[in-house]
Order: C-alpha cells, then structure tokens, then sequence
C-alpha cells in the first residue's frame, strides 16, 4: 500500500525570549546561536520528514511573543492544526501565561487547533530554573480541567538539542493518528501525556501514590486487628479467672462432701456425732496471682503458643 501526502500547519507560541527561534532553528539544522533577535509578527520554515511510507510537509510558523504582536499575529493562527505551547523554566510567569496562548490557538484558528504539544525549554539552565516538572505539570492539569483536552509536556533545550527531534517526532504522530495512521514513537518516561481523567501522566508517580494508599490501608487495618485483639485478650482473661475460680469452688465443695461422707459414716457406725463445722458456709473462692499465672503456663503448654498479647 502506497502512502501518503500530509501538510501540517504548526504554531510555535509563548512568550518572547522562551527561545521559539532557537528551537525551530535548531530543528531545521540550523544550529543554535546564543544572542537574542526579537521575531516580527511571525517567522516562517518549511521541512518534510518520512514516517514510514508517509511524507509529512511541516509548515512551522513562529509566533512573535511579545504583547505589541497580539494583533499582528492572529491571522497567522488560521488553518493551523496543532501548536507548541513553549515556556522558560526560568521564568514560572511564561508557564502561567500558557493559558492565554490556548485561548488564542482556538479563538483565532476557528477551533482548528486542538493538538498541543508544551515544552519546558532552557532544561540546560539547572541552576537558574525555577520551575520544577511537578509544577508544570500541577499546571498543565489546571490546562486540561480548563479545556478538556489533552497535552503532551516534555523539557527541551535549544542549546544542546535535547528533544526537540522528538518534539516534532511526536508531533507528526498525533497528527496522523487523527487520519487514522498509527506511527509508533518510543516515549521517554521524561515525557508526560496529560489528559481528562489521566491523572498526572507520570506512571512512577502514581505508582508510589497507589503504594503509599494501600500501605495505610493496612495500617489501619493492622491497628483494628490490634484494637479487636485487645477486647479478645481481655475477654479470654475473664474467661480464663471464672474457669480457675469454679474450679477452686469444685474442689472445695468436693472436700466438704468428703469430709460429710466421713461424718455421716461415723454416726452410723456409733463412733461419733460428727464435727459439722463449717459444712453450712457458703463456698467463696478468692484467686490468688499464682493461681492465675499457673493457668497461663498451663495453657502455654497445651497450645505450645504464648497467649495472646495485650497491645
């Protein structure tokens, strides 16, 4: 099967100095350069990429960032069909205005841009930034209950090249999933797919979140166990004292019924009255700690187990 011919219009926005330029250039080959040059309105390049028997025509227009091109730069939006949101992570206030740079992609297109793609740019800067990945993606998440969509997020740098060939890789394959062409695109874990009911997009996250869930389910079902052991160890104690205290009383009953068999054989045989002292008291029963200890060193011995603990 033959394939086939795509043009895709894609936006590159944020604000200016995020380094939109310096990325685009750097994908067409172009290098990167460490100066500043402010765009005018909109910048433009052109660049066909293969994905398998598909040949993709990229049209990238870039964005100039700064506010006095708001109303230069609209008509650029028409007939896109997918946008890089960029930010500096230098600089949290680039990632914030994020939300104004969707509105905008979907306002002025007509709705034509709904693929997103946001890149933490500048990644190489580690002792200058100031937004970490937890924060872009505690954004990104506000981006997606705000829209309903779903965002790709990844770090770049312009400077050393890192991700921006799978950016675009990444780019061209959600578009064509949207004809119907599946292109398979090997994702770091550095790479987060955020969306409604998707959670963070971090799956060793999540992981540990879920973990860290069922361990204190069980704690609190350890501690009811202990808590229910307890009440049982208590009961059992009671249990264990009224069968040592019925056994005293039987065994005190039992020697006033001797003692009253040997009275009554005596009358009988004429040598006595009989010494009935004591057999009209009632039979109390007081457990001393020995008695109680000796039936718990009995128990321990049937069962070959300790008896269970108290808490």
């Amino acid at each position: 099967m033959s394939g086939k011919q795509f043009v895709f219009k894609i936006l590159l926005t944020g604000d200016g100095a995020v380094g939109k330029t310096s990325i685009r250039e750097r994908y067409m080959g172009k290098g990167f350069t460490g100066s500043y040059l402010k765009t005018i309105g909109a910048d433009f390049a052109s660049k066909k990429v293969q994905f398998g028997e598909n040949r993709v025509t990229y049209q990238i227009f870039d964005l100039a960032g700064q506010d006095a091109y708001v109303t230069a730069r609209k008509s650029f939006y028409k007939g896109g069909q997918a946008a890089f949101l960029v930010f500096d992570v230098q600089d949290p206030q680039t990632l914030t205005n994020l939300s104004q740079w969707v509105d905008d992609c979907i306002n002025n297109s007509e709705g034509t841009v709904q693929t997103f793609i946001i890149l933490g740019n500048k990644a190489d800067l580690v002792e200058t930034r100031q937004v970490s990945n937890e924060m872009a993606v505690e954004f990104i998440q506000q981006l997606v209950a705000k829209t309903g969509l779903t965002f790709y997020y990844m770090e770049t740098s312009a400077k050393t090249g890192m991700n921006i060939d799978l950016a675009f890789q990444l780019m061209g394959q959600r578009l064509l999933k949207k004809h119907n062409i599946d292109i398979e695109v090997e994702l770091p874990d550095s790479v987060y797919e955020i969306g409604p009911g998707m959670g963070s997009g971090n799956v060793e996250k999540e992981v540990a979140e879920a973990v860290e869930t069922v361990v204190q389910a069980s704690d609190a079902l350890i501690g009811g166990i202990y808590t229910e052991s307890g009440k049982l160890n208590a009961k059992v104690e009671q249990l264990e004292k009224a069968v040592l205290k019925l056994a005293k009383k039987t065994d005190l009953i039992d020697k006033k019924l001797t003692k009253l068999v040997m009275i009554v054989k005596g009358i009988v045989a004429g040598e006595r009255k009989g010494d009935l002292e004591g057999l009209d008291q009632p039979t109390k029963v007081e457990i001393e700690e020995e008695d109680e200890a000796a039936i718990k060193a009995q128990k321990q011995k049937e069962f070959g187990v300790p008896p269970i603990p108290k808490k």
